[in-house]
């Protein structure tokens, strides 16, 4: 059985987290000849046993961050199904961004350990030899908190569009939608039903779209006989402006009045406009 960890492994300032599981029971040689063959190689060596880690997760709070490469199945390799999600979870945080993680376990497919490794936040996946199966994996480079990235955007495609659209448009295959507007078109109307001014300075009533107290009928008369039409004589067509505002439509000359009888002069009284107290 070799318990060495592979030189090539490891960086002269590396801190390195040995995890250790009492389940193979690995023995006081096993373990002696492991530290000295990474201690030597390291500017830092810790060792932590597998089942304490999973017996409580804090026991390595105090290490967040802290170590470069994690080494998992030395002395002795794993038992198969060990590397776990709740492990590797365990461990993740105590890398540093883009730390390593090494492993072996005693299983003859990688497929299970590189699911579970990637779905821990792991990339890289990278199987380095078999029976036992031994494997490496990376946390992204840039996992610390706050930590930002360019974004490369295509601005070179969105301009050669608009590029396109301006040679369509000096070609003159483009259509001038203003000149498809008359005259009429760019005339102000009238507002509906809203007051105006006659000749005499006297504010009037213009007849509403869709008129049906027959106003719009005496000021097409009028205008045709160039006369100003008097709202006030203005005949209803159908027979509700002397009812009341509950009958009359939403621009009747005659809305605010009260009612009144036909052909009737519509008077206020004095109290039209006094508080009912």
């Amino acid at each position: 059985m070799d318990y060495t960890v592979p030189a090539h492994l490891f960086q002269k300032a590396d801190r390195v987290l040995v995890v250790w599981s009492s389940q193979n029971q690995p023995t006081t040689e096993a373990m002696n000849v492991l530290q000295e063959s990474v201690k030597h190689h390291v500017a830092e060596l810790h060792m932590e046993n597998l089942e304490r880690i999973l017996h409580d997760s804090s026991a390595l709070n105090a290490h967040e961050g802290h170590y470069s490469l994690i080494l998992c199945g030395w002395p002795v390799p794993l038992s198969s199904g060990t590397t776990s999600f709740e492990l590797l979870s365990s461990l993740a945080p105590c890398l540093k961004p883009g730390g390593r993680l090494v492993g072996r376990e005693n299983v003859s497919q990688c497929d299970n350990i590189k699911k579970v490794i990637q779905l821990s936040g792991f990339v890289e996946f990278s199987q380095l030899g078999t029976d036992p199966m031994m494997f490496l994996a990376r946390l992204p480079s840039e996992y610390a908190l706050g930590t930002s990235a360019p974004l490369s955007w295509h601005k070179e495609a969105v301009d050669a569009a608009w590029d396109a659209v301006d040679a369509e448009v000096s070609n003159g295959d483009m259509i001038n939608t203003d000149s498809l507007l008359k005259p009429t078109d760019l005339a102000k109307p009238t507002p509906c039903g809203q007051a105006t001014t006659n000749v005499a300075g006297q504010p009037k009533k213009r007849a509403c779209k869709n008129c049906t107290c027959g106003l719009a009928e005496e000021e097409a008369k009028a205008d045709a006989e160039g006369k100003s039409v008097n709202s006030a004589a203005a005949k209803s067509s159908c027979g509700n402006c002397y009812l009341g505002d509950a009958f009359r439509c939403s621009t009747c000359p005659y809305r605010g009045l009260p009612p009144f009888k036909p052909g009737e002069q519509v008077k206020l009284p004095d109290s039209f406009l006094e508080a009912d107290l």
